[in-house]
């Protein structure tokens, strides 16, 4: 009868530590969920900008009308983009180069900037993104 006795006691001194671990771990695993989150938001910014980056420069190329518009218009979702242009020279040929380059400012959600080099969250990094595609005029 003891053992029963001291295995009923023991599991009373026990109850709540289950709710206790939980709670102390909580913040963690959200901070690691949201984490992760945030670092795919920001990798589908910059492959966002490198698309928009491209796009530019072959427009550029080809030189078509409208290239900055057009390549920002290119960077769906993304706000605040700015786009930097060198044009093809007439008669160039292939030895010359049309770049693009793109950038926009990123914010982060959750304190994972902090690792990223932002001071906390909600504050933002500059993804960029450089296109270059030899001329065809």
């Amino acid at each position: 009868m003891r053992r029963r006795r001291l295995a009923g006691a023991a599991r009373r001194t026990d109850r709540g530590a289950a709710a206790v671990e939980f709670a102390l771990l909580l913040p963690l695993l959200m901070l690691l969920v949201f984490g992760v989150i945030d670092v795919g938001r920001a990798l589908n910014a910059q492959i966002t900008l490198a698309e928009a980056a491209r796009e530019g420069a072959r427009l550029a190329a080809t030189d078509q009308p409208d290239v900055v518009a057009r390549t920002q218009a290119a960077a769906v979702g993304l706000a605040n983009v700015s786009v930097s242009v060198t044009f093809c020279q007439p008669g160039a040929g292939p030895a010359a180069d049309a770049e693009v380059r793109v950038s926009s400012p990123f914010s982060f959600v959750t304190p994972i900037a902090a690792l990223l080099g932002g001071s906390s969250a909600g504050s933002s990094i500059t993804l960029t993104a450089r296109a270059v595609m030899p001329c065809e005029t």
